[in-house]
């Protein structure tokens, strides 16, 4: 690798976008975004970024995995599980009550005078979009992904049924065009 390779892997490690990585590496700003693509293209770049980001992984012992749990921690929170309600408004459940997930899933703690207390919990609706974009419920695959056994097989027949159509008209395409 060359020098400025080596400084385009350390940007890339930081920024997680190779346009602003070649830039900052010093590769021309206007070719930035087809040098950066580019780059990553490489092999041993390729190779380099992904150790550089399992040794942080690994150092700051921050996984995919890990990531997911903590998402769904905040998407499965239950206000219930961290407050009282009553007559007298919110009382927060004792420290020693609290699950170590209900904790996690608290934004802000504050008192608005008089004894009453403010709870607000993180974005549920954000971590559950995180979530469904992780299992491939949004998009393209949604359809297969939250469909049960039978409807994934009706789908895979029909899109088998949809190549097979294509590939008989390129074919015969084909075919009339060498007559």
């Amino acid at each position: 690798m060359t020098p400025r390779q080596k400084i385009f892997v350390d940007e890339y490690i930081v920024t997680l976008n190779a346009s602003e990585a070649a830039r900052r590496a010093g590769y021309k700003p206007r070719a930035a975004q087809s040098t950066g693509s580019q780059l990553l293209d490489i092999p041993e770049i390729a190779a380099a970024i992904r150790d550089a980001l399992a040794a942080r992984a690994a150092r700051t012992r921050v996984s995919a995995d890990r990531v997911i749990e903590e998402l769904a921690r905040i998407a499965f929170s239950d206000i219930g599980r961290v407050v009282d309600f009553g007559p007298e408004g919110l009382r927060l459940k004792p420290n020693h009550v609290l699950a170590e997930a209900d904790r996690a899933a608290i934004a802000e703690l504050s008192s608005r005078g008089k004894g009453r207390l403010h709870v607000r919990l993180q974005d549920k609706q954000r971590a559950l979009d995180g979530l469904a974009r992780h299992l491939g419920l949004y998009g393209l695959n949604a359809k297969l992904a939250a469909a049960d056994p039978m409807e994934r097989q009706r789908l895979a027949d029909q899109a088998r049924e949809k190549l097979r159509l294509a590939i008989e008209r390129y074919a015969a395409e084909e075919a009339g065009k060498n007559c």
